[in-house]
């Protein structure tokens, strides 16, 4: 029986405007009044996410950073947090300083460049619609860092990702989240990781949720649960991963598929 419903965000349950369709809204209320627990798992920030999460009017477990940050939204409490190394951020910055690809740091729910004026600054803010703080990255108090984004076209950083696992061999989790971000986790973080760490705490299993994606950091949480569901935009290698495929994300993929599937647990 299915118990729980796992929703990446960008390109999954939001459209390609960033919207949460009526449609969407329609069926995952229909499912938190069945008392179904909807998770959000994500790669946004907590500030980025909570816009979603008051549109959809309920509470829910957030987890944002895809896994590094856990949020009960109904407490108001993180639940986890396992931010990156403070050598391995120092090491970041260096590299992108060294091959020119611009780098985000997030501590505390703020977002931090050094240029403020480029384009991949400008481009991931309107992606989310956060404000970014302009600081100079060899003067920080800590370098305990929730998350690391690098954002450059994908060629470069699919260079930069060999370079990173190749030479720097650094203990990190790489994920394209989009062609256009690399995230930089700790080792021990993916989705689906923080996924079974949440179902874990709510009496549930891997075998009782559904759990949809379309990029690369995606993958673990849909290979992990029995009910997998890749979008119909989503990659080759995610849509390899899954056991199920649905409609793409402007089509309201998810809701879709929701209705088919659990219409017999409904009758």
């Amino acid at each position: 029986m299915i118990r729980a419903i796992a929703l990446d965000l960008d390109g999954t349950l939001l459209n390609s405007k960033k919207e949460l369709s009526k449609e969407n809204k329609k069926i995952l209320h229909e499912l938190y009044k069945k008392d179904y627990q909807i998770i959000i798992v994500t790669g946004r920030s907590y500030n980025a996410t909570k816009l979603i999460v008051e549109e959809l009017g309920f509470p829910l477990i957030a987890i944002c950073y895809n896994g590094a940050k856990i949020i009960d939204t109904e407490k108001k409490k993180v639940i986890f947090e396992k931010p990156l190394n403070e050598e391995i951020v120092k090491k970041l910055i260096e590299l992108s300083r060294e091959v020119n690809i611009h780098l985000n740091l997030y501590q505390d729910e703020k977002w931090y460049v050094e240029n403020i004026n480029n384009w991949q600054t400008e481009y991931y803010r309107k992606a989310t619609g956060l404000k970014p703080e302009e600081k100079d990255f060899c003067t920080f108090d800590s370098y305990l860092m929730t998350k690391a984004l690098f954002i450059d076209e994908n060629i470069e950083l699919k260079r930069l990702e060999d370079r990173i696992r190749e030479k720097l061999k650094l203990d990190v989790y790489l994920a394209f989240s989009q062609e256009r971000y690399l995230e930089v986790l700790d080792g021990e973080v993916n989705k689906g990781l923080a996924l079974e760490k949440i179902l874990k705490i709510k009496g549930l299993n891997l075998n009782e949720c559904i759990a949809f994606g379309d990029a690369g950091n995606d993958i673990e949480m849909i290979s992990m649960v029995k009910y997998g569901v890749a979008m119909g935009n989503a990659s080759q290698d995610v849509k390899n991963s899954a056991s199920y495929l649905t409609d793409i994300n402007d089509a309201n993929g998810v809701a879709k598929f929701l209705e088919k599937f659990l219409e017999k647990e409904w009758d």
